[in-house]
């Protein structure tokens, strides 16, 4: 049953000596009780793709009547109906998380361990007990990685504190779910955690949508250079593992990889299962890469067609007319070598009439300043040979594309030519 307190005091403490007054160790495997319900841990393995091993385990609460029918964590949460049984049952939860993995885990993994909002905030009330228990057990705090639920805490000064505190200790820091609810980079630049975990959501949609998987590579990187480490979380199956892999991510979790279990995951089974996976991937990655260069060849060479035209002597007008006639086509224009755009673009006709007039505004680009762009400054350093660009957003009528550039030689001076071909949907 929960643990009830003679003291009136609007904080009762709850330090280590009385959190684990409930707390039962029976073979090892140490267990507790809240509520009339038996508490134990899972641990669902956290694996790094480059290392093809778990480097970590995430701690979670399994709960059962007497008669041995399990509970949900939510439901055990919702029973913890004041303030002072909610910090109880969190501090009971980390407590047995912590033993039953030292109990089995080697001398360098992680464990990552949730922490109730309400302990986030009013935790400190309660006295100290999170350090204890690490100094108790012998866990250097370093292998220890706090998740939190940043989009539950409202107050930025306390959520800077809770990460401060943490941090202190010398733990890793990790958001949960970031991508769910309210999540934004705002919050990651400035608590700068140390993992960012990417909530099941954004796996799930990439899966379904190929410009969320197109987006996904360019979200895992903007985490890497605020400073953190990303997790996908959730990950169930293998075209979802594929898609992380190919998003860049560092780590990933899920039942794809491992369920959670009472043990922790054997290592040699780990390797094998990876390797496994790896050797998938570039069959995938390679698919994917030669997709693209099906589809492109045929407007490559008519590309290099055009340029060999207007080197010969003709107009822009005159080499693109072709080109511009082919179904993905959609505008042509001419850099000079400092980037800067030589006339209007020469669009698609069939395009022409279908033209968003909402993007009228960016429809004339004659004396734009594309030299920031990877196609020109590619083709500048390598004239003579066709770039091609990974999709990407178009600022022109902000569709989907892929451009095509090369530098040539026109009357003497250097020009770069480039195509715009529409990509929504490959």
């Amino acid at each position: 049953m929960s643990i009830r307190f003679l003291s009136n005091t609007k904080y009762p403490q709850l330090p280590l000596d009385i959190i684990e007054s409930s707390v039962t160790q029976n073979g090892g495997r140490v267990n507790g009780e809240f509520g009339g319900l038996k508490l134990t841990s899972a641990f669902q393995p956290i694996f790094s793709i480059t290392h093809r091993r778990p480097v970590g385990y995430e701690g979670l609460l399994r709960a059962f009547e007497p008669n041995g029918t399990a509970v949900s964590p939510l439901e055990v949460f919702r029973s913890a109906h004041t303030e002072s049984d909610v910090i109880l049952l969190d501090r009971l939860c980390r407590n047995l998380h912590i033993r039953n993995f030292l109990s089995e885990a080697d001398e360098t993994s992680w464990i990552f361990i949730n922490v109730s909002p309400q302990v986030i905030v009013n935790g400190k009330h309660y006295g100290a007990y999170f350090s204890d228990l690490l100094q108790r057990y012998g866990i250097p705090p370093h292998r220890v990685v706090v998740e939190i639920l940043e989009d539950e805490i409202h107050d930025e000064a306390l959520l800077a504190d809770a990460v401060g505190y943490y941090k202190e200790l010398g733990c890793l820091v990790a958001i949960d779910d970031f991508g769910a609810g309210h999540s934004n980079f705002e919050r990651i630049w400035r608590i700068t955690p140390d993992i960012v975990k990417l909530d099941r959501s954004v796996i799930t949609q990439a899966a379904q949508n190929r410009t969320v998987a197109r987006v996904l590579p360019n979200l895992v990187n903007l985490i890497h250079e605020s400073g953190s480490l990303a997790l996908i979380e959730g990950v169930e199956t293998e075209n979802e593992a594929l898609i992380a892999m190919d998003s860049g991510i560092d780590f990933v979790q899920g039942f794809y990889f491992g369920k959670p279990s009472e043990k922790l995951f054997p290592i040699e089974t780990a390797d094998v299962r990876i390797t496994e996976l790896c050797g998938k991937f570039k069959t995938y990655s390679d698919d994917l890469e030669a997709h693209q260069q099906r589809e492109l060849v045929h407007y490559v060479k008519a590309f290099k067609q055009s340029a060999n035209i207007i080197q010969a002597g003709a107009s822009l007008e005159q080499a693109c007319a072709g080109f511009l006639s082919q179904e993905r086509a959609e505008r042509c224009f001419m850099l000079n070598q400092e980037g800067l755009q030589l006339g209007k673009n020469l669009v698609s006709y069939s395009r022409a009439s279908e033209r968003d007039p909402r993007f009228l505004p960016v429809s004339n680009a004659e004396g734009a300043n594309w030299s920031r762009r990877h196609y020109f400054r590619r083709a500048v350093s390598n004239p003579g040979e066709v770039q091609t660009t990974r999709p990407y957003l178009s600022v022109a009528e902000a569709n989907m594309c892929i451009t095509l550039s090369i530098a040539i030689q026109v009357n003497d001076e250097t020009r770069v030519f480039c195509c715009d071909l529409d990509w929504l949907g490959t």
